[in-house]
């Protein structure tokens, strides 16, 4: 402490803007002299979470997969080795509980994108940063207005500076082999959207870029598509490689009876993939009694499989440090219902213009 009272005030803002939002504010309360530095002003919160942005993911919600309208609940997980430096709030974990029917769709860059349900059945979204307890609430989305019981299948990406929403819209039709992507961000209200038809029924990825407008499917590999159509078979696709890697690729990670199976995509342009691990559960190293079931599971940071069991989280390396070590994260209380992860880091990101005050204080909405 006494060596950071010493440096100028440039250089301690510096090492402040890598320090995680829970750290900062530790800081904050301790000392007068952390008080009155300029760690609020849109300069720093800007450089901090965009050096968050070059930090893993230290920390993760998790949740029922099947959201039930007016009984959400979430819990809050660290890796072991994060939970003196990142985290959330207590109030706000208490806010999560009392809002009604409060459920979390995504995070990113330490902003959380959250879905309300009331009692008469309207959908509210908003977003908002745990740790400076604040939050933005976005006007309720036509689709959403139109089918208030329609599944919320979206995808949020933010950046230093700006976020966007992507939101797949699913027909009213049943069987309908036709989809809608949206593109909503804070400077528009909704970006030229995708229309796409498939008469496909085997499992494929479409590629989207915002810049250009060009789509194109990428083929998964023939082993993944072999089986898919099996009960058990559950695939997800999430981004591998270092988080400061500026040449990083997507991996499809597939579980199918207990058998864990990764692929990397190695050459976008010829889709090329490359299988980088088969395992089956049970050899993973988990002391468990049989059966071990699969509840749900991840990709985080590029470099670790973390899944749930009914009862326990655990995290497998997949990188050359700790690659194929398996480590017990913590034990959940979902006992045999499917869940979902999110991702989660702390910072400072702003809200966006409007952002105020979260209601932690309310005891009933």
């Amino acid at each position: 402490m006494e060596m950071l009272l010493m440096l100028p005030d440039e250089i301690v803002l510096e090492i402040f803007s890598w320090l995680p939002a829970t750290a900062i504010q530790k800081f904050k309360s301790a000392s007068d002299f952390f008080r009155t530095m300029p760690l609020e002003e849109r300069h720093f919160v800007l450089k901090q979470s965009h050096n968050a942005l070059l930090r893993k993911d230290p920390c993760f919600f998790l949740q029922p997969n099947s959201c039930k309208k007016y009984n959400a609940i979430n819990e809050f997980h660290h890796f072991p080795s994060e939970k003196t430096s990142s985290g959330v709030p207590h109030n706000f974990l208490k806010f999560l509980e009392n809002y009604p029917a409060c459920r979390i769709l995504a995070s990113s860059n330490g902003l959380i994108l959250g879905c309300s349900t009331k009692k008469n059945n309207q959908t509210e979204l908003f977003i908002s940063n745990p740790s400076t307890q604040s939050w933005f609430l976005i006007p309720t989305l036509n689709h959403l207005k139109e089918y208030p019981d329609s599944e919320i299948n979206i995808v949020f990406e933010c950046h230093s500076k700006d976020f966007m929403l992507f939101l797949f819209e699913v027909p009213a039709e049943w069987a309908s082999s036709c989809y809608i992507v949206k593109f909503y961000s804070q400077e528009e209200d909704c970006f030229p959207y995708l229309h796409k038809k498939s008469p496909y029924f085997r499992p494929y990825i479409m590629a989207y870029t915002i810049e250009d407008g060009e789509s194109r499917m990428l083929r998964v590999p023939k082993e993944a598509r072999r089986g898919s159509h099996d009960l058990s078979c559950k695939m997800g696709i999430y981004k591998w490689g270092k988080v400061t890697s500026l040449d990083g690729s997507m991996c499809l990670v597939r579980l199918r009876k207990c058998i864990f199976t990764i692929w990397v995509l190695t050459d976008y342009k010829s889709c090329k993939w490359k299988r980088v691990l088969k395992i089956r559960v049970r050899a993973m190293g988990i002391i468990e009694e049989e059966p071990i079931t699969v509840k749900g599971f991840i990709v985080m940071n590029g470099d670790c499989l973390v899944f749930a069991t009914k009862k326990k989280i655990y995290r497998y390396g997949l990188s050359c440090e700790n690659y194929r070590v398996i480590e017990e994260i913590s034990e959940h209380g979902f006992d045999d219902d499917e869940v979902c992860f999110t991702c989660y880091s702390d910072t400072l990101h702003l809200c966006g213009d409007g952002a105020t005050t979260l209601p932690l204080l309310q005891q009933s909405y």
